[in-house]
């Protein structure tokens, strides 16, 4: 047994882990699909239980509702009887024969059907009770005091019930013809009886089925009584609401409880049904997988162990290799731990001469993360970058926004930065970093500490080519931004100025290189008012040359060749447009509208001074094609206007929409489109409603025929004016005026 462990490499650790690994693999998708199988079960196998419960309950409950509707028809038909009715009506001038009689045909009415024990008629006239047995009983000696005490107490309700116990009482007002009842039907069903007829109608298969009146008071099941399952259904389940199955516990058993209530009488039906069952059938489901999962799980040991096998060999050659094959046998159990240091170790000597660390470097002391300030050069030299000279600047590059697609794909940025950093490196020394988005970031060593011409030229020269290669190889373009010369201490405080200096990006040219230094110097800035005046007026007139050729004589004077600082030409943008908002603002426009849709500091998305140009041109007519609609409404307002004082002008005269159209001066296809729009209905539709509001006038002014007075508003017959009248009023002419005089 020893030499086949040691054959099928039992003794060695790292099989063993891999083993286990491999067996976890299999075993826990194993483990999940069971979960979700047996769970799936578990539903499946509960729904099942709770349909045939359903179906219980449902057959029960239907019973019990078919027969109360056959007890309210019969005291209905009860309640039709002549006799009755006169006796109700006029109980003391009815006579001792047909009173006789009446009893005789109620007496009859319950002989011929089982299910009725007795009957009483109750008066309220007179306060008598007629029974169908005894005869006739004045309330106050009528033996039957909780019926008494029921109509006393519920008499304002048509029909209601009340178990006792050993009868189930229905009571009916009567006659139904009358608002205020006259009298009580008063049914009496046996209690036994009611029962047996409902388990006949449910076929006499419904086991364990509970039915429980409003008052939570079990009447009995279908199986027989059982005191303690009736109490402790009293206690817990009756008064329930829940229409899911809920697990209770009774004389030591467990069922699942399934709740329905019978409409109309506030009824509950209760259905147990036996755990066990559920158990028996879902152990029975539950060993049919249990013997898949082993099955699975023997199939997935030897799949584990075919694999095991297999990837170890690669580990056992290295460990030959790292300790030769004579002392493989002799080395720690764990070869995980020895193969792990041997590349822990590798993977150390790598890193320290990859080219990346250089990149991580300049990232780290552009943002200023770097712990010791003062030791910048020896960092540098430590990972290869050797500068020499004692001063330096900041050129951070920044290119086009990316493609979604070419931003998800780092190989995009490092084909940017390869080109800008080879064609720098050829001019300067300069190492450089790919920093965050669209920004690549150089530090440039230099042997001076000024910004001589030479060095300008040097710089633009070097952008020249690197932008013309960025245009026909990558379809982008480029900007530079420069810093000023300084030391090692100062390259964060230098690109700092950098950032601040790309907030105002959207004024600055979209191909340029920008000094820092070039901005220093506050030239003395003149806002543009005659440009703000002529553009005002340009849009106010609503035209789009003059507004273009403003906005195009801004950004030559003050955006593509002056030095004016940045911050302060974005300021002018926003007073320029906020100008012409207000503007529109005074001359009474409801310009709220507009603001989502024209927002002024959208500006700050502008990647340079070209797509700042283009928004200023799109929000501008914008704004000339809300007052051009503005105007078109104003007209369109006169001619809804004008057509509405001729209607009702001429609202007597069988005046069309033709000749209002004439009156006003445009096609009548026109006029109706506008109207419809301002008015929201029809010309026409209008023309009636105002008609009719006239004819209401007169119906409650003067006594006028409903001919005259449809004459009066326009309606040339009588009958389109009753036709028109109810259609818009809800009745005729005629009972409006009725209710008129009625009020």
């Amino acid at each position: 047994m020893k030499r086949f462990t040691n054959k099928l490499f039992f003794n060695r650790s790292l099989f063993r882990k891999q083993l286990l690994s491999y067996f976890i693999t299999v075993l826990i998708p194993t483990l999940m699909i069971l979960t979700i199988y047996s769970y799936t079960i578990v539903e499946d196998l509960t729904s099942e239980i709770k349909q045939a419960s359903d179906n219980s309950t449902q057959n029960v409950t239907k019973s019990i509702e078919d027969l109360t509707e056959q007890i309210d028809y019969f005291s209905l038909r009860l309640s039709f009887l002549p006799d009755l009715n006169r006796m109700l009506k006029d109980p003391t001038g009815i006579m001792e024969y047909d009173k006789y009689q009446l009893k005789e045909q109620v007496r009859n009415q319950i002989v011929s059907s089982q299910l009725f024990y007795s009957v009483y008629i109750y008066s309220t006239l007179n306060k008598r009770f007629m029974t169908s047995g005894e005869g006739f009983f004045d309330a106050d000696s009528f033996y039957d005091k909780p019926v008494l005490e029921q109509i006393q107490t519920r008499g304002n309700e048509s029909f209601w019930y009340q178990v006792r116990d050993d009868y189930i009482t229905f009571y009916k007002a009567i006659p139904v013809t009358e608002t205020k009842p006259l009298g009580f039907v008063v049914i009496n069903v046996q209690k036994d009886m009611f029962l047996s007829t409902i388990n006949n109608l449910s076929n006499g298969n419904e086991q364990n089925v509970f039915i429980v009146d409003n008052n939570a008071h079990v009447i009995t099941s279908s199986n027989g009584d059982n005191t303690s399952v009736i109490d402790h259904l009293i206690a817990e389940k009756a008064g329930s609401t829940s229409n899911e199955m809920q697990k209770i516990s009774l004389n030591q058993q467990t069922f699942f409880a399934n709740i329905q209530h019978v409409k109309g009488n506030s009824w509950t039906v209760v259905s147990l049904i036996p755990y066990d069952i559920y158990i028996e059938r879902l152990i029975d489901k539950m060993s049919k997988i249990l013997i898949m999962v082993i099955v699975v799980f023997a199939i997935g040991l030897v799949i584990a162990y075919t694999f095991a096998v297999k990837m170890y060999n690669p580990w056992k050659k290295m460990l030959e290799v790292l300790f030769g094959s004579e002392n493989n046998n002799q080395i720690s159990k764990d070869e995980f731990l020895v193969v792990s240091g041997a590349i822990s170790s590798m993977k150390d000597t790598i890193k320290q001469n990859e080219p990346i660390m250089k990149d991580h470097l300049i990232s780290d002391i552009l943002r200023n993360n770097v712990s010791n300030i003062e030791n910048i050069s020896d960092r540098l030299e430590q990972v290869g970058i050797l500068f020499t000279e004692p001063y330096y600047l900041v050129i951070i590059a920044v290119f086009d926004e990316m493609r979604s697609e070419d931003a998800e794909n780092p190989q995009h940025k490092l084909i940017i930065y390869s080109m800008v950093s080879e064609i720098l490196k050829k001019n300067m020394l300069v190492e450089g970093t790919i920093l965050d988005r669209n920004k690549l970031g150089f530090i440039v060593n230099l042997p001076h500490s000024s910004m001589d011409e030479a060095l300008r030229q040097q710089i633009h020269q070097c952008y020249a080519e690197m932008n013309t290669a960025a245009q026909e190889q990558l379809n982008i373009s480029l900007q530079l931004v420069v810093s000023g010369i300084s030391t090692t201490e100062q390259l964060h405080t230098a690109y700092e100025q950098i950032r601040r200096m790309l907030n105002y990006k959207a004024v600055i040219n979209r191909n340029d290189v920008v000094m820092i230094q070039d901005y220093k110097n506050e030239f003395k800035f003149v806002y543009p008012s005659s440009l703000q005046k002529q553009l005002i007026h340009a849009v106010t007139s609503m035209n789009r040359e003059k507004a273009n050729q403003c906005v195009s004589d801004l950004f030559n004077q003050y955006m593509y060749k002056t030095k004016y600082p940045l911050e302060k030409i974005q300021g002018m943008v926003v007073v320029l447009l906020s100008s012409v908002f207000n503007e529109l603002l005074k001359e009474g426009h409801d310009i709220e509208g507009l603001y989502e849709d024209v927002d002024i500091f959208k500006l700050n998305e502008c990647q340079n001074n070209d797509e700042l140009n283009q928004l200023m041109i799109t929000n501008i007519n914008k704004l000339i094609a809300f007052l051009e609609g503005q105007q078109d409404k104003q007209v369109m307002n006169l001619y809804v206007t004008q057509a509405i004082r001729i209607i009702e002008e001429h609202y007597v005269t069988n005046i069309s929409i033709t000749e209002i159209a004439d009156r006003i001066g445009i096609s009548s296809g026109h006029l109706s489109r506008i109207f419809k729009i301002e008015m929201g209905k029809p010309m026409l539709e209008y023309l009636n409603e105002y008609r009719i509001k006239k004819s209401k006038e007169l119906l409650s002014q003067r006594s006028d025929s409903l001919q005259e007075i449809g004459l009066a508003v326009g309606y040339n017959d009588v009958h389109s004016f009753i036709r028109f009248f109810k259609k818009y009023e809800g009745m005729t002419p005629g009972d409006y005026r009725k209710t008129i005089k009625k009020n």
